[in-house]
C-alpha cells in the first residue's frame, strides 16, 4: 500500500513536471520571440553583473533604424525592466536588469 502511493505520487510528480516542460516549449512568448528576430547587424555585448544588476550593449551596426527589446531568462520585479529602444544607425544603448535568479541569462534580441 506504501510503495503504491509512492508511485502514484512518483507518476502525478513526473506529469506536472512534463506538462510544465510543455507549456514552456509552446508559450508565446518564445513563438513571437523566434518570429520577431532582429538582423545580425545588430550587435550585442553581454556585460557581467555589477552591483546587483546585469547588462547588455546593444549596437545597431544597421544602415537603417531597428526597434530591438532585450530578452533575459529572468528579471526581477523590484529592479531595471527590459525596454524597446528605437536605435538609429550607428546608436549605442545599454539594457540593465536585475536578476531575479543567480544565474540568469541573456536570450537575444526581439523586434518591438
Amino acid at each position: 500500500m506504501v510503495l503504491a502511493k509512492i508511485k502514484r505520487k512518483a507518476a502525478v510528480a513526473t506529469a506536472v513536471a512534463v506538462s510544465g516542460m510543455t507549456l514552456a516549449a509552446i508559450s508565446p512568448a518564445s513563438a513571437s520571440a523566434a518570429a520577431e528576430a532582429v538582423p545580425s547587424c545588430v550587435k550585442t555585448v553581454v556585460i557581467p553583473e555589477v552591483f546587483g544588476n546585469m547588462g547588455v550593449e546593444i549596437t545597431n551596426d544597421c544602415g537603417n533604424a531597428q526597434r530591438v527589446k532585450a530578452t533575459f531568462q529572468v528579471a526581477s520585479p523590484s529592479g531595471p525592466q527590459p525596454e524597446c529602444h528605437a536605435l538609429q544607425p550607428g546608436q549605442e544603448v545599454t539594457q540593465w536588469v536585475r536578476p531575479a535568479a543567480p544565474f540568469n541569462t541573456f536570450l537575444g534580441l526581439v523586434s518591438c
